[in-house]
């Protein structure tokens, strides 16, 4: 039986009143901020860590996913924001050329840069931001709307009273607080974390040469020998920007009894944290013994977190289903859309459902939590089934996402609109008129 303590009432101070506060910089929280500072509203960004970047820097995921189409010759089909930012990342040498994955293709990129760019273009556009500051509770008035954010900086607890209020937390943090419809995974099953890890002082030339499937092959042989604890067979290499660097993405974490921890409990991640990091050192103790561009080679480093590909998804007006993704379907509706797999981490082997020579629509609707007045979500805990999560939450899409939430915030001021009478049409319409480009412009 739980046991509960009574705590006092207390004041704490106003200090801010935006337009627009968003909880969470990452790709998502980034987009949407820039997206609604160009239309003159002013921002405030919330972020617990002191940069920008999410799982994709946190986490050191380091790639930029879902640019490119799927099939025999990939091309770039997404652009808008997410094209500004890979060209911003370019001019200043922080990614690597675009690299296979599957049948499509992603661009590793260097963290440093990720944080500088964004840094930059949120202070182009003015935008306030406060980082080392946590979202602790949203507050609502009888009609709904959320009037009030309780936050903790390193000062202390503070209020935000923002006029509208975009959720890309990754966790639905803020529509949680306010019991607002949200579900988790398959029936309470998600994706397996990650502790992703960088190599140094790898030999490039023989790097390569290096084969996909049979690293796959040496690593699965490996650990069938007892020689080496790898649980995951199916794994990832990327060059990154800086010689001599590789991004790996290797490790499976689960609990001995095969659970799957969750990125929204603290138990749950402390042990994802401390086991990642020795699955990152026996996989590192692997490339450096079994393959020879790492013979010299040595562990760099691991995230700042545990890389988290899944937790709570909104009950959204409405839903991206695993037929939408399979079946390429369009949507009048779409605010981006995507050619990346469907890219399953379970506790068993990685799965991977490719798309063919098509993409897929994610409409503006999977952003709109139920009945839903003043505040939107954009990113990974967007209204989608489990399977199609694993396609549309990569980075280029949340930026797609995320740059269209900023957008509606304008539409909501200046049309006096709620966000649960909005649609897809309508965002795009207002975002044509307000010069801010989407994703299917270059």
């Amino acid at each position: 039986m739980t046991e509960y303590f009574q705590v006092a009432a207390y004041e704490v101070p106003v200090r801010y009143k935006p337009d627009v506060c968003i909880i969470g910089a990452g790709p998502a929280g980034v987009a949407a901020a820039v997206a609604a500072a160009r239309q003159n509203l002013s921002v405030l960004l919330i972020e617990k860590y002191g940069f920008s970047g999410g799982a994709t820097v946190a986490g050191l995921s380091g790639t930029i996913c879902g640019l490119f189409s799927s099939g025999p010759k990939p091309e770039q089909i997404v652009f808008g924001f997410a094209n500004e930012f890979y060209t911003r990342l370019k001019q200043k040498n922080g990614v690597s050329n675009p690299v296979p994955f599957g049948n499509t293709l992603l661009v590793p990129h260097d963290s440093l840069r990720w944080k500088e760019i964004a840094d930059g273009l949120l202070q182009e556009g003015h935008c306030n931001i406060l980082y080392h500051t946590r979202f602790l509770q949203a507050f609502t008035d009888y009609q709904g709307r959320i009037t009030s954010l309780l936050v903790k900086g390193q000062e202390g607890q503070f209020v935000i009273k923002p006029g509208f209020v975009i959720d890309a937390s990754g966790d639905a943090e803020v529509v949680h607080s306010i019991s607002g419809p949200t579900f988790l995974g398959n029936n309470g099953v998600v994706q397996t974390p990650t502790m992703i890890f960088k190599m140094g002082n790898v030999d490039n030339h023989l790097f390569q040469q290096l084969s996909p499937a049979q690293l796959n092959q040496k690593v699965k042989e490996a650990a069938l020998s007892g020689a080496y604890q790898l649980p995951r067979h199916h794994v990832y290499v990327f060059p990154l920007p800086n010689s001599g660097e590789v991004l790996c993405n290797m490790t499976k974490i689960t609990y001995p009894d095969g659970r799957i921890p969750l990125g929204i409990d603290s138990a749950d991640l402390s042990f994802a944290e401390i086991e990642g990091r020795k699955q990152a050192r026996e996989y590192a103790r692997f490339l450096i013994n079994e393959i020879p561009a790492f013979r010299n080679a040595y562990l760099s480093d691991t995230g700042a977190q545990v890389g988290i590909r899944q937790t709570r998804s909104i009950l959204g007006k409405g839903k991206l289903l695993n037929e939408d993704v399979m079946q390429a379907r369009k949507n009048k509706n779409a605010i981006t859309h995507s050619a990346w797999p469907m890219e399953i981490h379970n506790t068993g082997e990685v799965t991977i459902v490719q798309l063919e020579n098509d993409y897929y629509d994610i409409p503006f609707e999977t952003l709109v939590p139920q009945n839903a007045t003043n505040y939107l979500v954009a990113g990974r805990c967007m209204s989608a089934e489990h399977e199609a999560l694993a396609s549309a939450r990569v980075t280029a899409q949340c930026f797609g996402m995320g740059y269209a939430a900023g957008a509606a915030c304008g539409l909501m001021l200046h049309e006096k609109q709620e966000a649960k009478n909005l649609d897809g049409v309508m965002v795009k319409q207002w975002m044509k008129q307000q010069h801010l480009k989407d994703t299917h412009e270059p």
